[in-house]
């Protein structure tokens, strides 16, 4: 990453901080939600619970964020304003990224590489940071989001070979 393009990513206060965290825990449950839902519509209840785990997660984060959060008067951001390279937060998986015939390794491959890009996301803040505060609640962002990769790397650890591929003759129109 060039200079230029981390000064335009620097978050140097707490409402910023907060506001940009609670954008990206609220975009991370409601995805991990909608992506356990799916796959128990589709009876994959390996992979659901896989999800449903880290929505639970994430839910619990934006109890205490919110709490953090009532204490501040957090700045409005237009979602291309949020101060992360890709379109949607990172560590929300893209919905395309996502089918009915994940397997179990599959669906933990993909949060692993989400929670890792949430990771990221906040030991940067936290390095380029001028303000103390925002680097120490940073740093204790990013180490909320190495808990997960923990416990998705023992997963991944347990997990089998990934399925063979599913051919299905007649897939679903809709994974709503």
């Amino acid at each position: 990453m060039s200079d230029s393009r981390a000064q335009d990513t620097a978050i140097d206060s707490l409402p910023e901080l907060l506001a940009h965290a609670l954008a990206m825990e609220t975009e991370a449950a409601e995805r991990y939600e909608e992506l356990a839902d799916q796959m128990e519509t589709h009876r994959k209840a390996g992979v659901a619970a896989i999800f449903r785990r880290l929505e639970k997660e994430e839910k619990a984060h934006l109890v205490e964020l919110n709490e953090m959060c009532s204490r501040y008067e957090l700045p409005h951001y237009a979602p291309w304003d949020f101060k992360w390279n890709t379109g949607e937060s990172p560590e929300a998986i893209a919905i395309d990224q996502v089918s009915y015939k994940l397997s179990v390794r599959g669906a933990v491959e993909l949060a692993l590489v989400h929670e890792r890009r949430a990771c990221d996301f906040y030991a940067g803040i936290a390095q380029r940071a001028s303000d103390d505060e925002v680097r120490i609640l940073a740093s204790q962002f990013a180490a909320e989001e190495r808990e997960h990769i923990g416990w998705l790397e023992s997963c991944l650890a347990d997990c089998g070979p990934d399925d063979a591929a599913i051919d299905d003759p007649d897939p679903p129109l809709s994974q709503e």
